[in-house]
């Protein structure tokens, strides 16, 4: 994605690889191999509820911890569905997931010494089709992810799992 680039170049940081691009809805640390199941029970049922939707992005935000992102002027109501079931179904599973408030971002760049600039860009859509689990392993050179499983939007049945491992962040 060329906007990563630009901005990790700006911020003097670096770029995620492409393959490794993602909104995270609920991020859960450390789960034992006997819960992998609860789990895909839970991405199933809450994929189910939700018909495939747009997003746009269009506003670039950042942190002091040399982050930067790109996020949608609000929490669109399709979004906030899954979101909302997801984090229903960890709860009735017993998940412990973040308190804090929902702000979905996609991470355009990491290690930033300088801040991105904040404000309206050319919105970037797609459409968001599928709920996947992913593990994620840090390792030297960046975090590596994993599809565990994933679940196709608005329908009752999983998608095969695919093992993919990717390196970079």
């Amino acid at each position: 994605m060329r906007l990563a680039h630009e901005i990790a170049h700006h911020g003097h940081g670096k770029a995620p690889r492409e393959d490794n691009l993602h909104i995270t809805l609920a991020f859960l640390g450390p789960v034992a191999t006997a819960r992998l199941g609860a789990l895909e029970r839970v991405g199933r049922d809450a994929a189910a509820g939700v018909a495939p939707f747009g997003l746009s992005l269009e506003r670039i935000g950042g942190t002091g911890f040399g982050i930067a992102w790109l996020s949608p002027d609000g929490v669109p109501p399709s979004l906030a569905a899954l979101h909302a079931a997801l984090a229903a179904g960890l709860a009735r599973e017993g998940f412990a997931t973040e308190r804090r408030m929902f702000r979905p971002h996609l991470t355009l760049a990491r290690h930033c010494a300088r801040a991105a600039h904040r404000g309206a860009v050319q919105p970037v859509r797609w459409t968001v089709e599928r709920l996947v689990l992913v593990e994620s392993t840090l390792a030297a050179g960046g975090s590596r992810y994993r599809e565990v499983a994933g679940w196709v939007l608005g329908t009752d049945g999983a998608t095969p799992c695919r093992e993919t491992s990717n390196e970079g962040a």
